[in-house]
């Protein structure tokens, strides 16, 4: 078993060291991308001295001048890509930076949200052992569990008898003749009709049967109102019992400076969820620069390709094929040499720009599978998984799965949901969140409940204000009072 918080490291180590890794690919990259400039240089170069060895001087002066101007022109292009590249480097390097020093202000200020997360629950858990040993709590427990059991029998009752309603009623309401009189209220004093209307109506009410058929639907009808009545208000008692345990144990807890330890915990974990939204920001930051230095790595930008174009429209030129076909014509060894070197360089771009194709295409499926990693980071902070009382069993299974990710063996949706699975809250100093009121299951009907509105009475971890997700810590009830021990159990969440 691994602690929520140490499954947070594991996952941040895992982001470091596939960052690193871009990084390398990055420089692999660079390093292509300039040979295939180096190559265009050298094919320049090959050329030149084909010029020289079989044009006569006007000519050779054309071709060395187009290849000059080609060469200083894209040169020049070259040095402004790598300004700008050492100018994008930085930004990368600060970026970097700015996020590891959010995360060390994460670590420092986790490190208070577990001192004071601990503070409550011991808190807690010394009022929730002095209130099993008061008589009064008890007798007021046993009470309101007695008034729950009461308002759920109760409630199940309604529910049987509007689904018998809805089953029985159907003769009843596929009768169109039936239901038109019972519509216009026949046989009541509402009933209201002039002489011909009344003569007709009697006539229907015999053919159908009326009069016989509509005591049974109106009881059909009424039965599961008054047991619906009874059940609210047996709801109604229910809550203003547990109105009062809520009462005893709020009080309790006020004596043991529980409400001071709370908001002492709410305001720090306030700031730990400004902080995660900082470091969502830089870390969307870094990914923008990240894909802006991989389009420089892999000879996207603007400034090679302005550079290649320069040295491609130099290389096509009327005159350099000329110059080609008149090499291939003779058999001086000088020629010969000059040609097999195009040729070779020629390959060699090819390969190059294979390569570089290749490590584009690593990159941007590195790159996302960073994303993934840190979407399901974020998921993890939002729900409180790093809290102190969270703890994953299957640890060894969920290390391998985080490395998985960003090996792209799995995807980040299948990790999220294997945390969700073996997640387990586990008490801290003895405090349970459903002792007493806290294990109460929330009425069906929230609309009608009041004491749904006011706060827990005890503490139990959950989504941060930010998460959208609904994750957090689903706690279940144990099934008796005097049965619950102190440990760990499985929250509700998973697939």
């Amino acid at each position: 078993m691994r602690s929520g918080r140490d499954t947070l490291k594991r996952m941040d180590k895992t982001l470091r060291r596939a960052r690193r890794d871009l990084e390398r690919l990055d420089a692999e990259l660079h390093g292509t991308s300039r040979a295939i400039t180096e190559n265009r240089l050298a094919q320049a170069r090959a050329v030149d001295r084909m010029a020289g060895i079989r044009l006569d001087a006007v000519r050779r002066g054309e071709v060395a001048g187009q290849l000059e101007s080609a060469a200083s022109e894209a040169e020049a292009i070259l040095e402004n890509r790598e300004a700008a590249i050492a100018e994008l480097k930085g930004r990368v390097a600060a970026a970097q930076e700015a996020i590891e020093t959010l995360e060390t202000r994460r670590e420092t200020l986790h490190e208070q949200v577990d001192a004071s997360a601990r503070t409550l629950a011991e808190r807690e858990g010394a009022v929730q052992q002095g209130l099993e040993t008061d008589p009064a709590f008890a007798a007021q427990l046993e009470r309101a569990e007695q008034a729950e059991a009461v308002a759920a029998r109760a409630d199940e009752k309604a529910e049987l008898a509007e689904a018998d309603r809805r089953r029985n009623g159907k003769p009843f309401e596929s009768d169109e003749l039936f239901m038109y009189l019972w519509d216009r209220a026949y046989g009541t004093s509402g009933y209201r009709a002039g002489p011909l209307t009344r003569l007709l109506d009697g006539w229907v009410a015999r053919l159908c049967g009326f009069r016989e058929a509509r005591p049974n639907y109106w009881m059909l009808l009424e039965i599961p109102k008054r047991l619906r009545e009874h059940a609210d208000f047996a709801r109604d008692a229910a809550e203003e019992e547990l109105e009062k345990l809520k009462d005893i144990e709020e009080q309790a807890a006020v004596d043991g400076k529980v409400p001071e330890a709370r908001e002492a915990l709410a305001a720090l974990e306030s700031s730990q969820d400004d902080l995660d939204a900082e470091i969502e920001t830089a870390e969307q930051s870094l990914n923008e620069l990240q894909a802006e230095q991989g389009r420089f790595s892999s000879g996207d930008d603007d400034f090679l390709l302005r550079a290649l174009r320069v040295f491609s429209a130099a290389m096509e030129q009327r005159a350099v094929g000329e110059l080609t076909q008149l090499a291939r014509a003779t058999m001086t060894p000088e020629d010969d040499a000059a040609v097999e070197e195009l040729k070779h360089l020629r390959r060699q771009s090819a390969l190059y720009e294979a390569e570089l194709r290749e490590n584009r295409e690593l990159q941007e499926t590195r790159l996302a599978r960073i994303r993934e990693l840190e979407k399901v980071r974020r998921s993890f902070k939002q729900s409180r998984y790093d809290d102190l009382h969270s703890q994953f069993d299957k640890s060894d299974l969920i290390e391998r799965m985080i490395g998985e990710v960003v090996g792209g063996l799995i995807q980040g949706g299948v990790l999220w949901k294997t945390l969700k699975r073996y997640q387990r809250y586990v008490d801290a100093a003895g405090e349970w969140p459903d002792f007493g009121s806290g294990g109460f299951p929330p009425p069906k009907r929230q609309k009608r409940s009041k004491s749904r509105q006011r706060p827990p009475s005890w503490h139990s971890p959950g989504p941060s204000r930010s998460s959208r997700s609904g994750g957090g810590f689903n706690l279940p009830r144990p099934p008796k009072r005097s049965s619950r021990g102190r440990g760990g159990f499985r929250t509700g969440g998973g697939f």
